[in-house]
């Protein structure tokens, strides 16, 4: 038996953007932007350790 994602019965946890697609296509973009940014941080970090210890 599932439970409905508009109503509030036994919810721990309730996300007023759950039923919302645009609200969660940008919650999710800036989640990848976060994660890309971050790859990138680490890449350019890593680059110039190397380049320090040659």
């Amino acid at each position: 038996m599932g439970t409905s994602i508009t109503t509030w019965d036994n919810v721990s946890a309730y996300f007023t953007f759950a039923d919302n697609p645009l609200a969660l296509m940008l919650f999710s973009l800036g989640v990848a932007g976060i994660v890309v940014g971050l790859i990138r941080f680490i890449m350019k970090h890593e680059k110039e350790a190397f380049e320090n210890h040659k």
